[in-house]
């Protein structure tokens, strides 16, 4: 035999041995899919789940339905204990009969680490990699002033109450602005505070979920409000929808911030040397009824694509 034709068998009978390996289900198996890993090698003076449950039988019974329990669970992870995986190795509590001085706790001044133990996993969400510098954060907030780490009772996000409800608690102002006769029907429970805010993050002091143009959360639902328009309305241009409408309740309709059309439109539209928009032309007379209410012309309010004047 040749050496040109050995090297060639050689080659044949080691890719031959490869193949069959990853058909039997090797590191990347095609027939039997991933297989465990092996445990993750265990922590100095690491325990069991057992050995928590000697104490914590409810705490760790539950937390078997617990998200968290693809710690232990999913091949990926694979950890031999997930209670060690936030409290450090347990040993050393367990040896001292429970001394909470042996293990984290989260307790006193450990419960300024809470925050960083949870990012240490979520830090590739981008929703929650921000939280170190959100408003919340800023107010002394923790992760589990609103989920429930170990169980809750609401499955989604393991919030301790639901989600509406858990902003209510601190924001018991935007709460009465609800219960306003025009709201956006969160109370209806239609929509939910998430929806326009970034509970995690956040770079304005409103955490609202701004697009990556930097428009507001508005336009995720008034498509027809966004533009772009060939003429813009600069109240819009130089503010945003807040300049007119209330966003979370009103006493008026169309939650505006003024009872009538006329009050909001003329707090621009004056002769003051310090607006920047001009004042309506003279034969408009608001004392009439008949110019009380700008939009029955300027329709199209928002911005429009044929009119300078927002007309129809």
């Amino acid at each position: 035999m040749t050496p040109l034709r050995s090297v060639k068998l050689v080659l044949l009978i080691c890719t031959g041995v490869a193949l069959m390996g990853i058909l039997a289900g090797g590191p990347r198996g095609l027939l039997a899919g991933d297989p465990p890993q092996q445990a993750k090698p265990e922590q100095p003076g690491s325990v069991n789940n057992e050995d928590c449950a000697a104490c914590h039988e409810e705490v760790v019974q539950a937390f078997t339905k617990n998200t968290h329990a693809i710690l232990e669970k999913s091949p990926r992870f694979n950890f031999k204990n997930s209670c060690e995986k936030c409290h450090g190795p347990g040993q050393a509590h367990v040896d001292a009969g429970g001394d909470i001085a042996q293990i984290i706790t989260f307790r006193g001044d450990a419960k300024n680490a809470y925050n960083g133990q949870c990012l240490a996993c979520h830090k590739d969400n981008h929703e929650l990699n921000g939280f170190s510098t959100s408003t919340h954060s800023r107010q002394g907030l923790s992760c589990a002033d609103c989920h429930g780490v170990h169980q809750s009772q609401f499955a989604t996000r393991l919030l301790k109450r639901p989600a509406n409800d858990l902003c209510f608690s601190c924001h018991v102002e935007r709460k009465a602005e609800f219960a306003r006769p025009y709201h956006h029907r969160v109370p209806e429970k239609a929509m939910r505070c998430s929806d326009c805010h970034q509970p995690h993050s956040g770079l304005d002091r409103s955490m609202l979920r701004a697009s990556v143009t930097g428009d507001t959360p508005c336009a995720k639902c008034h498509k027809d409000k966004e533009g772009p328009f060939v003429f813009e309305h600069a109240g819009l241009t130089i503010r945003d929808c807040q300049a007119c409408h209330q966003p979370h309740g009103s006493n008026n309709p169309k939650m505006l911030v003024r009872s009538t059309v006329r009050q909001l439109c003329i707090e621009c539209h004056t002769r003051s040397t310090s607006a920047l928009t001009a004042q309506p032309p003279s034969f408009h007379d608001l004392r009439s009824p008949r110019y009380q209410n700008c939009t029955t012309c300027h329709v199209a309010i928002h911005g429009s694509n044929a009119s300078s004047l927002f007309l129809r």
